[in-house]
């Protein structure tokens, strides 16, 4: 168990034990007999990726949705395929059957040589994205289509935005994905380099997904972190967002956790 964990299950925890019920891990922890139950985790269907497997999966506090990420087996980082694709190579994870979030697709790109812009992200490195569009919307971000140039330029109003992030420039718009927005104020432009990273992205004006980017190498750190979002002032699309992003190793189940985290409403 990770930090992230005890410090959320030790939050009015009186006593705790562990079920196995339908597929799902529930860890059950209550002050006053049961009134309340702990996190409950559910999972999708794994996809293999590399050794080992990828799956997505979603906290539950209470029936609400509290952290939707991606956990990665400890050999999904072995064998993978190194050479380079526009775009990397993606797995699309199915999410958990009681996903109750916005969220509509979940991808998982690994990027064997990086991506643009160069001595920045041109290193190997998981992008995982959270689309808050079907897969048939997304999957319609295509060249092909004759108003794709003016879709990838029609950018959301200030007030939609996280403060300090820079769209990319339209011309660089990524089929299947869109524009993305990158933190001006990361690390990785102020002379660090990149280990990970958190991006936003948008399509026809509207914010359409969230991406925590995460290097290959820093993973193999085991890290315990937990990063904290901005929010914007207004939303166009309702549901939860994440007020952080992170990226922890879980020792007891040998895997590593990509996720939206302290999702609110």
């Amino acid at each position: 168990m990770t930090s992230y964990h005890r410090r959320a299950l030790a939050i009015g925890a009186a006593a705790c034990g562990l079920a196995v019920a339908t597929g799902a891990i529930v860890t059950a922890c209550s002050s006053d007999a049961g009134a309340n139950q702990g996190p409950s985790t559910q999972y999708g269907t794994p996809v293999t990726v590399g050794n080992g497997n990828a799956r997505s999966y979603l906290v539950l506090q209470n029936g609400t949705p509290t952290e939707l990420g991606v956990a990665l087996s400890q050999g999904a980082l072995d064998s993978l395929p190194m050479t380079p694709k526009m775009g990397g190579y993606e797995f699309l994870l199915p999410l958990p059957a009681g996903n109750t979030t916005q969220f509509q697709v979940v991808g998982l790109n690994w990027n064997p040589t990086g991506h643009p812009p160069p001595m920045v992200y041109t290193v190997p490195h998981f992008d995982f994205h959270f689309y808050m569009t079907s897969l048939a919307d997304r999957n319609a971000i295509d060249p092909s289509d004759p108003a794709f140039a003016t879709k990838a330029a029609s950018l959301p109003a200030a007030d939609f935005r996280l403060a300090g992030y820079v769209a990319d420039p339209p011309a660089n718009a990524i089929p299947h994905m869109g524009l993305h927005w990158t933190d001006s104020n990361a690390p990785e432009f102020h002379g660090q380099p990149f280990t990970r990273t958190f991006i936003t992205g948008s399509w026809n004006g509207q914010f359409t997904f969230f991406e925590p980017m995460v290097t290959r190498a820093y993973l193999l750190t085991n890290p315990d972190e937990v990063v904290p979002v901005g929010s914007a002032s207004q939303r166009a699309i309702s549901g939860y967002y994440p007020a952080a992003y992170r990226v922890t190793w879980d020792a007891a189940k040998a895997e590593w956790h990509i996720a939206l985290a302290s999702l609110t409403h």
